[in-house]
């Protein structure tokens, strides 16, 4: 990484994607024990309510594209660049490591359709469908923004919520197909008009954190509702992205970091981490995959100490940084550009 590029970049963004990429990778470990005991009225212990804080990681990517993306002018031609390249490195990727690296270490590398392997990398092809709903919300009269904005926060969020309370007040109540939903993770799309707003509004610092707070909360609500009516442990990070707890969780994160400065002795790092964001995504799997099920599948993994399961994700983390840090310097950086 070059010191002029380091220069020009926002740093609070930086810090926010390398913080909501070590969520990510922490949350994929899943080697923690939650404390539940079937049969019985489940709430959350400690492990489980700092993993359930991960749910802000994948948001907050969405509101930091949506900050740096949303209001420049932006062309069809460009468009159509933009979600090519992230469906061949979405393809590209899979093929590689999903099949190839970790089919080999792992001996499950079974053929797989065009949709499953699409989906290993499914973050970015949802940020193509943001990249076309976007550019479909410029060339659109305001309204047409408004009403998709607003179907997709009701359809999601909103309805998710709903069915969270119904099903807290009586877990035996059967929920539908249509209940709980990712709306083929159109979500998205509120969370990056989210982003593009927080970077022009201004929210002290408490009332941020009061949001993040809230959002955990609520994150914690939908655990125990969802997984007292399933009998085991609902996964509340994966599954609360389009929920009205992660959306607090996201705004919240976002709203205090955003404008933090590089001034102290780790910013370079984490100028690094932020600008590899995308490369640890791309890598970190194969890694955690085969340290997780191969280095440690002896060693009763769900079993561990919260502080080795945060210090592994954190090296996962600068391994994968520094992996995609060298091959951004040759050539093949074109692999990761998207």
């Amino acid at each position: 990484m070059s010191s002029s590029q380091a220069n020009k970049r926002v740093f609070g963004y930086d810090l926010l994607k390398a913080i909501a990429m070590f969520m990510v990778v922490f949350y994929h470990y899943e080697m923690l024990d939650f404390g539940f005991v079937p049969d019985k009225f489940y709430i959350p212990n400690f492990n489980k309510i700092i993993q359930l804080i991960c749910a802000a990681g994948i948001p907050v990517f969405f509101m930091v594209n949506g900050a740096l993306t949303i209001n420049n002018k932006i062309t069809f031609k460009k468009v159509i660049n933009k979600v090519s390249r992230l469906f061949f490195i979405a393809i590209f990727w899979s093929l590689v490591l999903r099949c190839g690296v970790i089919g080999y270490l792992l001996g499950n590398g079974q053929p797989q359709t065009l949709y499953s392997l699409i989906n290993h990398y499914w973050f970015f092809i949802s940020l193509a469908y943001i990249y076309i709903l976007n550019y479909l919300i410029q060339i659109m009269p305001k309204w047409f923004g408004y009403l998709l904005v607003g179907a997709v926060f009701a359809l999601t969020f909103l309805n998710n919520f709903v069915w969270d309370v119904i099903v807290f007040v009586n877990p035996e109540h059967t929920l539908p197909r249509w209940g709980i939903t990712g709306l083929f993770t159109l979500y998205g799309i509120v969370y990056s008009r989210i982003g593009a707003y927080l970077k022009i509004s201004k929210l002290s610092f408490t009332s941020c954190l009061i949001i993040f707070l809230i959002g955990l909360a609520l994150n914690v609500f939908k655990t125990v509702a969802m997984t007292n009516h399933d009998g085991i442990v609902y996964d509340g990070v994966n599954g609360s992205f389009p929920t009205i707890g992660a959306l607090f969780l996201g705004v919240g994160l976002f709203g205090m970091l955003k404008g933090v400065t590089g001034h102290f002795w780790s910013s370079q790092l984490i100028k690094i981490i932020g600008i590899n964001s995308g490369g640890v995504y791309i890598f970190h799997l194969a890694i955690l995959l085969f340290i997780r099920d191969h280095l440690l599948a002896g060693y009763g993994i769900y079993t561990l100490p919260l502080f080795v399961v945060l210090l592994l994700a954190f090296l996962t983390t600068l391994l994968c940084t520094y992996i995609s840090e060298g091959i951004s310097r040759t050539p093949g950086r074109v692999l990761l550009k998207f």
